[in-house]
């Protein structure tokens, strides 16, 4: 049996989605018929028919190709989406991420979705798979074997589906015989929510084959199995499991858990896309703590009123224009009275007071922070909710027991959202984390800039807004050619790209094995490889410039690549910069076979590249004042465009992990990707090479409050006067894009 406690949820969900959407035709998130023949013959018109293979990402051509469709088919799109991301742990996708792409696929309906309903909650936080980037990066194609396949069933009598339904494997056969089928993940998702004491959480043909073949003394008699027969791949990873199930274990039978893992994981020789369990950070928790509730606070801004929270030994929060926050009976209660105040839209604000007094019990858990990036203290919570309005501020109360008030920095990777109150009961790994570093176990290197052992590509990824794919093919790039140029407008992260880069060639942070130098009008050859230079006594020695060095050094240690950056690239005048290296950068003239002498070498001295050096170049493609990069390099170097990240899953749930509510989220996606528009339709002054970047609004500072303001100051500081540079003969036109921006 492959149920979970963790999978609870999401099971239950799938129950909901199989009685309302599949058997009655109705929809899991309001009262509607949704999931009829209907709606699915408009998808399929819509978008099976007319698939957009333009520019944009998924969900962008997904609203142009449904913009005249009914809004109950662009609702059940929302719901389609809903049922696909029940499957996937936060580790792939953050629950924020996945209500806030439901709710905007709902909401191109024109009507406004209930995001106070269970399903949109529990079930969407919890996941059960990490089913990798390509569950993502695919997603049309899940999605057109989705409507397809529920094209057929609709067609199905209602007997037919009840029938398919009470019997996992004659479901299994149809499944397979539906168009599109192989290949598709969707398939594997469909079994597990449906069948779960049949079919494993396991969204991978490959894996299941390993499974198979890895622990065939466990799987049945037979000599031989189809491995292109998945139903068969399925019945046999069941047999595996209950041989398994057998035999004494310390605990339930998990694939991705060892001892089991290492068996198949050898045989198959493939990486795991799926996430081990968390059931040893789960049962270190629940063994110190048991089953009381987790929360993570902010103690004002700057954490300004820690303090008084250890002097008083309590907890609080704001809002005290609202008086006693017990008088509110609902959320709807909150948010109405936040509003009348003059707030906008005041999601999380909401969800924090009602969390604070109704939410949180006595024997709870919280930890205060400050920022993101550091804990201050924990404790337990010992009493209901008091407003104290004697207090000069913060009037709203728990009394609480204090453990630990030392303080301590928490690793970047592990940073905790803005909000000022967040319910981290879900997320055990996080607090076995936490708790590890207020203990000392889990240590943390305070450098800036350490020099660590390993360097992988999960750390190259964090908070890189790029996909896995696309960073891969940069570093194969690299590989193949020793010479990249990252070129793209401002804002897109080439420099905060660039040493990650050269960190996962490396395989270790490693300042030793990087330099970084800038190009500029005035840098010359004698700067960069060799020049006799001035000396105090009046005389001239010939110098080694910053490459030959670099190349000396590289030489000397021929085991380690050596990534060397220039930013700006082009700016200089490359053609003289590099002179004669022109032909001893590229990738199959390095080494000693190639030496030649250099313009100012003595008699008898040669130079050559190493094989280990890599060149790294970054220019923008907004700079007017760019010089003609010359034929010669080009062909020298392979060159990688990079875009706005806008609108993509990595930047949302990177606004929302830092604490953004999804209306800034919505507003910063909305109204810069319509700005970008703009500038690539003026193709006459400008084009694509001149948008605006992502970086604009990553925030610079920990404790910034994410909201319009801010959003404001960013545009006003920062944005505004580059589209002054941008039209800087045509005021107007900035008027009109800074008004877009704005109003």
């Amino acid at each position: 049996m492959a149920r979970s406690e963790r999978a609870k949820d999401v099971l239950r969900a799938a129950d909901l989605w199989k009685e309302r959407c599949l058997l009655a035709g109705t929809s899991a998130l309001s009262g509607k018929s949704l999931w009829i023949k209907e709606n699915f013959l408009a998808l399929n018109r819509y978008y099976v028919e007319n698939l957009d293979e333009g520019a944009g990402n998924f969900f962008q051509k997904l609203r142009g190709q449904l913009e005249p469709a009914a809004p109950e088919v662009k609702q059940l799109a929302a719901e389609m989406f809903w049922f696909m991301y029940l499957i996937v742990s936060k580790g792939s996708m953050s629950g924020e991420t996945k209500r806030f792409q439901i709710k905007d696929v709902w909401e191109w309906s024109g009507e406004p979705l209930d995001e106070d309903q269970w399903p949109l909650k529990e079930p969407l936080d919890d996941g059960v798979a990490n089913p990798g980037t390509a569950y993502h990066t695919h997603r049309w194609r899940e999605f057109l074997f989705f409507v397809t396949t529920m094209l057929d069933w609709v067609d199905l009598g209602e007997d037919e589906k009840l029938i398919l339904l009470a019997d996992p494997w004659r479901f299994g056969e149809w499944l397979e015989a539906r168009d599109g089928v192989k290949g598709r993940q969707l398939r594997h998702v469909f079994l597990y929510l449906l069948f779960p004491d049949q079919f494993e959480s396991i969204v991978s043909s490959k894996h299941k084959r390993n499974i198979v073949k890895g622990f065939a003394g466990e799987s049945s008699e037979q000599p031989t199995i189809d491995y292109k027969d998945q139903l068969a791949v399925d019945r046999e990873v069941l047999v595996v499991r209950e041989k398994l199930e057998e035999e004494p274990a310390d605990g339930p039978v998990h694939f991705y858990k060892e001892p089991y893992r290492s068996i198949w994981n050898e045989t198959g020789g493939v990486d795991p896309v799926i996430e081990p369990p968390r059931d040893e950070a789960e049962a270190w928790f629940s063994e110190r703590f048991g089953d009381v509730g987790v929360w993570a606070m902010s103690a004002g801004e700057g954490a300004r009123i820690w303090p008084s929270f250890k002097r008083d030994s309590l907890i609080a929060v704001g809002w005290d224009f609202l008086g006693d926050l017990s008088q509110f009976e609902s959320k709807d209660e909150v948010r109405e009275a936040l509003i009348q105040t003059g707030l906008k839209n005041p999601i999380m604000d909401t969800l924090a007071v009602w969390q604070f007094v109704q939410e949180i019990k006595p024997g709870d858990i919280v930890l205060v922070k400050k920022g993101r990036s550091k804990l201050l203290g924990w404790g337990i919570v010992r009493d209901e909710y008091e407003y104290v309005p004697e207090r000069p501020e913060y009037h709203n109360t728990r009394r609480v027991e204090w453990k630990w008030t030392e303080g301590v920095e928490i690793p970047r990777d592990q940073w905790i959202t803005n909000k000022t109150l967040t319910d981290f009961s879900r997320f055990k790994d996080w607090v076995s984390m936490a708790f590890g570093r207020i203990e000392g176990t889990v240590p943390i290197d305070p450098s800036p800039d350490p020099v660590i052992s390993e360097y992988s590509i999960d750390n190259a990824l964090a908070d890189l807004f790029l996909p896995r794919e696309r960073f891969l093919q940069i570093l194969s790039a690299m590989a193949l050619r020793k010479n990249v140029i990252l070129q793209g407008p401002p804002g897109v992260g080439k420099t905060f790209m660039a040493k990650r880069i050269a960190w996962s060639i490396i395989e270790r942070k490693d300042p030793n094995c990087v330099e970084m130098i800038q190009f500029h009008q005035s840098y010359s050859y004698e700067d960069f490889v060799q020049g006799w230079r001035p000396t105090e006594s009046g005389g001239f020695t010939l110098r080694n410039g910053v490459f030959h060095e670099f190349c000396a050094k590289a030489a000397a240690n021929p085991d380690s690549p050596h990534v060397f950056i220039i930013d700006e690239i082009n700016r200089g005048n490359l053609s003289r910069i590099f002179g004669e290296l022109l032909m001893l950068i590229e990738a199959d003239k390095r080494g000693p076979d190639y030496t030649i002498p250099l313009t100012y070498s003595e008699s008898g001295e040669r130079f050559s590249v190493p094989e280990n050096v890599y060149l790294l170049g970054l220019m923008n493609t907004a700079d007017r004042s760019l010089a003609m990069v010359d034929y010669a390099l080009r062909r020298r170097f392979a060159f990688v465009s990079l875009e706005p990240a806008f609108g993509t899953e990595i930047f949302q749930q990177y606004l929302l992990d830092a604490g953004a509510e999804p209306t800034i989220v919505k507003l910063i996606e909305n109204r810069m990707s319509a700005l970008n528009e703009k500038i690539r339709n003026d193709t006459k002054n400008l084009g694509a090479g001149f948008e605006v970047g992502h970086s604009y609004f990553v925030p610079s500072n920990e404790n910034d409050a994410l909201d319009e303001a801010w959003f404001r100051n960013i545009v006003e500081t920062q944005i505004k006067p580059l589209l002054q540079e941008y039209w800087f003969d045509q005021p107007t036109i900035v008027d009109e894009m800074l008004s877009g921006l704005v109003s």
